[in-house]
């Protein structure tokens, strides 16, 4: 636990690095950020609600079924009560595309994730995720040619650290 607390405590530090120079208070944003914080502890619910079940011996497959077919009920009722404009799609290559989405991005990724949970502790796991934020940085810098800075980078540096620092440790088998 105190090797993950540090290496949480650093990967913090390496991301409010990576994106502190486009940190702004901006009162026109405090909905966004509001969002962005539920969000969070949304997704730390999940966490630790798919380690749990696959402490329980789940696979991998049937938690993230169930919890999809949850989230889409639960957001399918949300979208047909508070909009009011048509949101099936209108053409099959927009059905296409978002059923794209909906096997890759978000059955592979809550799959893989749902694996991983499975095998590593919900707290180390968490901490993989701000690889996304350095995934980002690289692939906009690559394919969007926005320059990284000294200090985007010594923010990827720390999150990279904080994992390792984090990362299980295999125990020895004793003799």
């Amino acid at each position: 636990a105190g090797r993950t607390l540090l290496g949480l405590l650093v990967c913090l530090l390496g991301g409010a690095t990576l994106v502190g120079q486009s940190v702004q208070v901006d009162p026109a944003r405090l909905a966004g950020d509001r969002d962005g914080v539920v969000t969070a502890i949304f997704f730390a619910l999940y966490f630790l609600t798919v380690e749990r079940a696959r402490a329980r011996g789940l696979g991998a497959a049937r938690v993230t079924f169930v919890a999809s077919c949850i989230t889409a009920l639960v957001l399918l009722g949300a979208v047909a009560v508070l909009e009011t404009r048509p949101v099936l799609p209108h053409s099959w290559a927009a059905a296409a595309g978002l059923l794209a989405l909906a096997l890759v991005s978000h059955a592979g990724g809550q799959g893989l994730l749902a694996v991983a949970l499975g095998r590593l502790p919900a707290g180390f796991s968490s901490l993989v995720i701000f690889l996304e934020a350095v995934a980002a940085a690289i692939l906009a810098w690559i394919l969007l040619g926005e320059a990284l800075g000294p200090l985007q980078v010594l923010g990827g540096g720390l999150i990279l650290a904080g994992i390792a620092v984090a990362r299980p440790r295999r125990s020895t088998p004793s003799a």
